[in-house]
């Protein structure tokens, strides 16, 4: 079944005609791509179940990390009815890479921000967390940095995934932050 995609910038000059549904894992919503302004979450596993919840009145923008995800989302809606459907292209990665904006959920607090950087690393499944010395017990920005730095060298020797420098970035300015 062929998925309708719209591209970040198509999708960004016509946020207000749809209904944004984010089908990521939570710690993803709230984690380094941010989300889509206004987007609701229902993550992919969930999207069945939760399918009568599911806003009317307009059509449903679908988004994910990469698009893959979103794109099955579209499918399954579809198989139940449900839509019109648009599935992000290239997800989160590419409306980021296109500098739209974004909400965010910062980290709080340095140990956050490593369990942000622990959930992606477990996500992106590259990089065994034990490979860049996590956990950090009591982390300060110097350890913090220091870790960012074995990610980032860790994936450079390696297949690196393709959302890892916008990912840095955003776990950097959170650090700056904090």
């Amino acid at each position: 079944m062929a998925v309708a995609e719209i591209s970040p910038e198509a999708a960004q000059r016509r946020l207000g005609e749809f209904h944004v549904i984010d089908v990521r894992a939570e710690h993803e919503f709230r984690g380094p791509l941010g989300r889509v302004r206004g987007a609701i979450l229902v993550p992919l596993p969930e999207l069945e179940a939760r399918a009568k919840e599911l806003p009317a009145g307009r059509p449903l923008l679908l988004v994910c990390r990469s698009g893959a995800r979103s794109g099955r989302a579209c499918e399954k809606l579809a198989a139940l009815a449900i839509g019109p459907t648009l599935n992000l292209a290239g997800g989160m990665i590419a409306w980021n890479r296109a500098q739209l904006p974004v909400e965010r959920t910062e980290p709080g607090s340095l140990a956050e921000l490593v369990a942000s950087a622990t959930a992606w690393l477990a996500q992106v499944g590259s990089l065994a967390p034990d490979a860049v010395g996590l956990p950090l017990a009591q982390p300060t920005r110097e350890s913090v940095e220091a870790l960012l730095r074995r990610i980032e060298g860790g994936f450079r020797a390696s297949a690196a995934p393709p959302d890892l420098d916008l990912t840095l970035a955003s776990f950097r300015r959170a650090l700056a932050r904090l």
